[in-house]
């Protein structure tokens, strides 16, 4: 494979995104990655979230379920603590699952209980679910939320799910904005 610049070089490592060969010279190495000047420009302006979408789409097959990059608002619920409301931005759903920034850190375990409204206009009330990861970003905490008890809702994620993924690929590209409120 020759650098996508320099077409007389071979080149020593491929884009992490875009999967161009590059050579030593163009190459530019961030977290132990490979990316091109464009790919790497586009990460440090797009912000943590936009390379968080990009992460999850090159895991994305190696996932249990179906998952979406998307940002939409959500009350969290303890219910633990009577009364104890958080806010949160989902930013990635699956059929078993969402993944939400929040402020305030919740213990690994807890149970919670989630209402959000997907970009297609359904509200999704009282959705429980257990914490299975919480990882700290900054200021912000990452956590991984397992939907318990859902079935019906569940039915619900997964069309949505299906339906987001079929007008992706039909359409070859989309943009996200007119999925996110």
């Amino acid at each position: 494979m020759k650098c996508f610049n320099h077409i007389d070089r071979e080149a020593t490592s491929i884009c992490s995104i875009c999967g161009k060969g590059m050579c030593k010279e163009c190459e530019i190495k961030l977290v132990d990655r490979f990316y091109c000047q464009k790919c790497a420009d586009d990460l440090v302006k797009e912000g943590a979230i936009i390379a968080l979408k990009k992460l999850y789409e090159v895991l994305e097959e190696k996932r249990k379920h179906h998952r979406i990059y998307l940002l939409i608002p959500v009350e969290i619920y303890l219910t633990g603590q009577k009364g104890a409301i958080l806010k949160g931005i989902i930013h990635n759903m699956s059929v078993g699952g969402v993944a939400v920034l929040c402020d305030k850190e919740i213990l690994l375990n807890e149970v919670v209980i989630l209402n959000f409204t997907l970009p297609n206009g359904v509200t999704l009330e009282d959705v429980q679910g257990g914490v299975v990861r919480v990882e700290k970003i900054g200021d912000k905490y990452n956590l991984g939320i397992m939907f318990m008890n859902l079935l019906e809702k569940q039915k619900i994620i997964n069309n949505y799910i299906l339906d987001f993924k079929k007008k992706k690929y039909n359409n070859g590209s989309i943009d996200i904005t007119t999925y996110v409120l």
